[in-house]
């Protein structure tokens, strides 16, 4: 493929080019003097449009870290996970193309105007018809399993041809390390199509998780870890949970999208590429001037995390907002879900972001001392109130009929009620 320049576009305008330098496998990027009149400040953390830099038109220089891929850290938000990455991994064998030869901006090439967020990139690796289509969830779940379980064969083939196709189309943007399909979903008829680019009106932008039917129940934790965030206090977008053949899938609304419009997004790991703790995050929610609101969320999905032992809290499970208007706000919460590995080792069962420099052993006052040092009103009274809503888990998770013995393995991992 080797693409060497691409146009980074956003609602409809020219942000500016991407190019790659094979040399030092970095990208130079540098905005478009168009766009820099709009005053739509993109990335006001890492690469501001008011900059010297910026406005001098001077390139901006990709971050060499492995997240970042030789990207600037705004446009590796665009680059999926691990099932993303395992998508196109196979799209290029199929496809007879050496990963060797593959760089960043091929595989954004490849995204096109399927990323998450509201950047898109030109010219676009040419996937078929954008339109929506039909989706058969069944058939796609298990066929998503079949690319899983078969990373090293060619998986191609005539009889699965449109299949494939589909997947590629509806799966390979969303970022997180579980299979999952973007789609648009009829509230009224329960009629799902695909979820890229403009869909049917009645229809609503949803991200359906695969569960992997295995005896873990991934789609009925984090559904029952949904309902304990509300009513925490916490906000998240619509969710809940679809059977279809006889497999249940968490399927929750899309806050990236509104009916057909684009909603541009930066995760924490792209406005602060150096945060690796919470404290941070109420620094960024600072220098981006948002309101009171976003702290106290914030501070309850802290809360939130430690004590329903959601340690996947990484930088990239906290996002910002921004609207046509150029405000920015704190996103709605996401991924949250028990998610200690009881067979793995101690280590790898930490935090990802620290609470006051500790990810073990984080006590009430560790949480107390973050919201006190950031004039979080009544933090004594919001970490009771999650404390409240986290001893929920056994009644959630008893209506959905999770088995007795994980039910109780969590609850006695989980914070004791007398936190």
């Amino acid at each position: 493929m080797e693409t060497n320049v691409l146009k980074v576009k956003l609602w409809g305008m020219d942000v500016g080019y991407l190019s790659w330098d094979k040399k030092a496998n970095v990208a130079f990027f540098e905005y478009e003097s168009s766009f820099l009149e709009q005053g739509y400040d993109i990335a006001p953390l890492t690469m501001s449009v008011t900059s010297p830099r910026s406005q001098k038109q001077m390139p901006w220089t990709g971050n060499i870290d492995k997240l970042y891929q030789g990207l600037q850290p705004m446009i590796a938000d665009s680059l999926p996970d691990k099932w993303g990455n395992s998508l196109f991994k196979a799209w290029l064998r199929d496809n007879s193309i050496p990963a060797k030869k593959v760089t960043p901006l091929d595989h954004l090439s490849f995204i096109g105007s399927r990323a998450m967020g509201a950047l898109e990139y030109e010219p676009a690796q040419k996937l078929g018809v954008d339109s929506a289509f039909s989706v058969d969830i069944q058939r796609l779940y298990e066929f998503a399993r079949q690319v899983l379980n078969e990373r090293e064969s060619t998986i191609l083939n005539k009889e699965n041809s449109i299949l494939w196709q589909d997947l590629i189309k509806i799966s390979s943007s969303p970022g997180g390390k579980r299979p999952k399909a973007i789609v648009a979903l009829n509230p009224d008829t329960g009629e799902v199509v695909s979820g890229q680019g403009l869909i049917p009106k009645g229809y609503e932008h949803f991200i359906l998780k695969y569960d992997d039917n295995s005896i873990y129940p991934f789609a009925k934790l984090e559904y029952v870890y949904y309902r304990m965030a509300l009513d925490a206090g916490i906000y998240m977008m619509p969710s809940e949970l679809r059977i279809y053949g006889n497999i249940t899938h968490f399927l929750t609304r899309r806050f990236d999208r509104s009916d057909n419009e684009r909603i541009h997004i930066q995760t924490l790991a792209a406005m602060s590429p150096s945060c690796d703790s919470y404290e941070n995050i109420f620094a960024v929610i600072r220098r981006l001037n948002l309101p009171y609101e976003d702290s106290r969320q914030q501070f309850l999905r802290m809360v939130f995390n430690v004590l329903a032992r959601n340690v996947d809290d990484h930088s990239k499970n906290f996002s910002f907002c921004m609207t046509p208007d150029g405000a920015w706000r704190l996103s709605p919460a996401y991924d949250l879900t028990y998610s200690v590995d009881p067979a793995a080792p101690t280590y790898s069962n930490r935090h990802s972001l620290t609470v006051n420099g500790k990810n073990e052993d984080i006590t009430r006052k560790d949480l107390e001392v973050v919201g006190q040092n950031n004039d979080i009103h009544d933090y004594k009274a919001l970490i009771d109130s999650v404390n409240d809503a986290v001893n929920k888990f056994g009644e959630y998770a008893k209506e959905l009929d999770v088995d007795a013995k994980l039910i109780e393995s969590i609850k006695a991992d989980c914070v004791p009620v007398g936190f």
